[in-house]
C-alpha cells in the first residue's frame, strides 16, 4: 500500500501597520508527502521559506514524530507524534509580531500527491 499521507504546516504571522492600520503577514501554507521524509530538517518544496523550522524525528509506518522551532530560531517546541486527522497548534508574539503554527497530517488524493511530488 502506497504512503497517502501528507505533512502540512500553516506558517503564520500578523501584525497591524502604525501607519495605515491594514494588518500585515497572513497565513503560508506549506506541504510535503510523507513518504518524502528522512529525519532531520524539512526543506519545504514550496517557493520561500516558512518562519517556524520542522524537524522530523522519526517516521513510522502510521504516525510521523516531529518538532517545530520557532521564528527566532532559539526555542523547539515538541516532540509532536501525529497521525492522519491529528494536528498540533501554537502561538506567540516575538517584538511587534505575532505568530503561529498549526501542523498536521492529512490524506492525500493521487492528483494531490502528483502535484506535490512534480513541485519537489
Amino acid at each position: 500500500m502506497a504512503d497517502n499521507r501528507i505533512l502540512k504546516l500553516v506558517d503564520s504571522s500578523y501584525k497591524e501597520c502604525e501607519v495605515t492600520g491594514r494588518d500585515m503577514g497572513g497565513d503560508d501554507i506549506y506541504e510535503i508527502p510523507i513518504a518524502n521524509l528522512q529525519p532531520g530538517y524539512i526543506g519545504w518544496p514550496q517557493n520561500g521559506r516558512p518562519n517556524h523550522g520542522v524537524e522530523v524525528i522519526k517516521v513510522g509506518e502510521d504516525y510521523i514524530t516531529l518538532s517545530i522551532t520557532n521564528v527566532a530560531r532559539s526555542t523547539k517546541n515538541g516532540p509532536y507524534t501525529l497521525r492522519v486527522g491529528e494536528k498540533k497548534s501554537y502561538s506567540y508574539y516575538f517584538g511587534e509580531w505575532s505568530y503561529g503554527y498549526t501542523v498536521s497530517v492529512e490524506e492525500g488524493d493521487e492528483e494531490r500527491l502528483k502535484k506535490l511530488l512534480l513541485d519537489a
